[in-house]
């Protein structure tokens, strides 16, 4: 009778140790939503320039969800030619509703902003987009970027709430003002996506605490049926 419950023992001890694993990685870990730029393009009506995209936000967490602050803002700027980063000129931007977005889902949200004009008079003619306009020489790619910025919250016992910022670089054909490439994956600026070293610090010693407490809890139990089958 000893025997099979030392062996009852070991086998619960060892499925203890997997529960209270998967339990600390569910409640510390969470990931930041990938986030892609799809069909980014300039269509210029008569005296208004506009861009139209489409952002793909995936929530990669499988238990958490997450919500997204009202609102979420999107800027976009031109990069002049031979300038760095941080000459960026903003020439648009828009702000888009909160929404709650649950775990493993996709969102997909259609935005448009009106830009300035690039060009001066003297190339009017030239406009972004302008696809009915013949332009003379090569076609010239221009240089854009598009920031995104918003305040978010996991749906966790934690609660945590992060500052999301975004940013991605994005080529445009000067004559048909589509981008170059049709997806561009935003850049996160505010952080790494994965756990900080202070999370892994805390979850090892939750890890064996809980471990502790669960394994005294069975072989008290254990004992108890021991006691009372020898009666």
């Amino acid at each position: 009778m000893a025997a099979e419950v030392m062996h009852i023992a070991k086998y619960m001890q060892s499925c203890i140790f997997g529960i209270t694993y998967c339990f600390t990685v569910l409640l510390l870990s969470r990931n930041r939503p990938t986030i892609y730029l799809d069909n980014f393009n300039f269509v210029s009506l008569r005296n208004t320039t506009a861009t139209y995209l489409n952002l793909r936000i995936q929530n990669e967490n499988s238990w958490i969800g997450i919500y997204y602050e009202d609102p979420l803002n999107l800027t976009i700027s031109y990069l002049p030619p031979t300038k760095s980063i941080e000459s960026k000129v903003t020439i648009g931007q828009c702000a888009i509703q909160g929404f709650y977005q649950g775990h493993g889902e996709v969102k997909y949200i259609q935005a448009s902003v009106v830009v300035e004009d690039l060009f001066s008079m003297t190339e009017h003619r030239r406009r972004l987009g302008e696809t009915h306009v013949s332009l003379y020489g090569p076609v010239k790619v221009i240089d854009f970027v598009v920031d995104l910025e918003a305040n978010i919250k996991f749906k966790s016992i934690e609660n945590k709430k992060s500052h999301l910022m975004m940013q991605s670089g994005v080529e445009v054909n000067d004559n048909t003002g589509t981008s170059i490439l049709k997806t561009v994956q935003m850049n996160d600026d505010s952080g790494s996506n994965t756990w900080g070293v202070w999370r892994w610090i805390v979850a090892v010693p939750l890890i064996f605490l809980l471990q502790i407490v669960l394994c005294l809890g069975c072989w008290l139990a254990f004992m108890v049926l021991a006691f009372v089958s020898l009666l």
